[in-house]
């Protein structure tokens, strides 16, 4: 079984989210599959939570801490097509921009079409 991921490292001019979000999960091909389970991982440099968008619509929201932490969140795409996650925390946000393909979701793993 081989592990499907991107790794996003861009510098911005607010430094609350780190310099890494890291999308990962299990699949047998390359790429993102709809019914498909990922999890989006944004390392933090404050220890306010993070709040999870797809194409501007919510998905998940973490919460704060007393110190900065990697920050975790379920995203399972919905739809096949061009995907933008957008992760937020004390006006900072990151911004990735995706294709996902149609998924064959095989419990442990995922086969992308």
């Amino acid at each position: 079984m081989a592990a499907a991921g991107l790794v996003v490292g861009a510098p911005q001019a607010s430094a609350e989210i780190g310099a890494r979000v890291v999308i990962e999960g299990g699949g047998l091909s390359n790429g993102f599959g709809t019914g498909c389970a990922y999890t989006v991982a944004a390392t933090a440099n404050s220890g306010a939570g993070m709040d999870f968008y797809d194409n501007g619509v919510w998905f998940a929201a973490t919460e704060g801490s007393s110190s900065p932490k990697t920050h975790t969140a379920r995203w399972v795409p919905a739809t096949p097509g061009t995907h933008t996650l957008l992760i937020t925390q004390n006006g900072d946000a990151k911004t990735i921009v995706l294709t996902v393909g149609t998924g064959i979701n095989a419990g442990s793993s995922c086969l992308v079409i």
